[in-house]
């Protein structure tokens, strides 16, 4: 009995000091141990924050600012070594909330055709759902998380305010262009449109804005999102933005020639905003 009464009051006591060293660091932390944790945490307490816009996607996405750094209104739900097809999964079928937006993000759906990824495997446990809910055990309040926040933002340096400069980005989500339609596609390519596509419509036909979007970096110029991707936007009857093609290359920076520094992801979160905000 006294054996259960101390774990027990070790357990509380934990519990108590995670709390307090949440509030400590705004609510939550950005970066843990490794990729799998930060992308289970990100996913956890985004959704907490009741977003306008959710910007799904892989780790070019996980990069954004969002509204732990301010950006009000915006969740950041990339997944380190997925894509947006494991959170698109988890809202259609029931395992997160939606948000009035989605941002679909492009560049990185090809991740998709391999299968899911570990993250996508995770949002299927009870511990995930658990998470969801109480901060004290999500993966954002995991003890190595508040010493890698910190070290994350010493690589790739701090995020600038919200509200200042973007990408000076003068288009806005629209219909695809034309000629998107009818296009030859593999057959492991099929199957995935013919999976997606109904989801993203059930997702709309609830309220939903979807718009896929590609991020910076840009793609090769004159060239063209794989055809199964231009047939997956036509046939759900989603929205294209293209932001990477159209940014001016003046004010994109990358730390490894795939992701964004932090001003650039500071940018880019401002354009969304300067979009969705209103």
């Amino acid at each position: 009995m006294r054996y259960a009464s101390i774990l027990v009051f070790g357990l509380l006591a934990l519990f108590v000091i995670q709390h307090v060293a949440l509030r400590a660091v705004g609510g939550r932390t950005v970066k843990s141990e490794s990729n799998y944790f930060s992308s289970l945490g990100r996913i956890q307490a985004g959704v907490r924050s009741q977003p306008l816009v959710m910007v799904l996607g892989s780790s070019i996405t996980g990069r954004l600012p969002d509204c732990a750094q301010g950006f009000e209104g915006v969740a950041n739900l990339g997944c380190d070594g997925g894509s947006a097809v494991d959170t698109i999964r988890a809202i259609d079928e029931g395992r997160l909330p939606c948000a009035p937006v989605l941002l679909v993000e492009a560049n990185s759906l090809p991740v998709a055709l391999r299968g899911e990824s570990k993250v996508a495997e995770a949002m299927r446990e009870p511990w995930f759902r658990v998470g969801l809910h109480v901060p004290a055990v999500s993966a954002y309040a995991r003890p190595a998380a508040f010493l890698y926040s910190p070290l994350l933002a010493s690589r790739t340096g701090g995020y600038e305010d919200p509200g200042g400069a973007d990408l000076g980005v003068k288009s806005r989500p629209g219909e695809p262009p034309a000629g998107w339609t009818e296009l030859t596609l593999s057959d492991v390519e099929r199957d995935l449109v013919a999976d997606l596509s109904p989801r993203i419509r059930a997702i709309r036909e609830s309220g939903t804005r979807v718009v896929f979007v590609w991020l910076p970096p840009a793609r090769p110029r004159g060239a063209e999102p794989q055809p199964w991707i231009r047939q997956l936007v036509t046939a759900s009857g989603s929205e294209w933005w293209d932001i990477g093609q159209q940014a001016s290359p003046d004010l994109v920076c990358l730390t490894d020639g795939v992701h964004m520094d932090a001003a650039t992801a500071t940018r880019t979160t401002n354009s969304i905003l300067s979009v969705f905000a209103r």
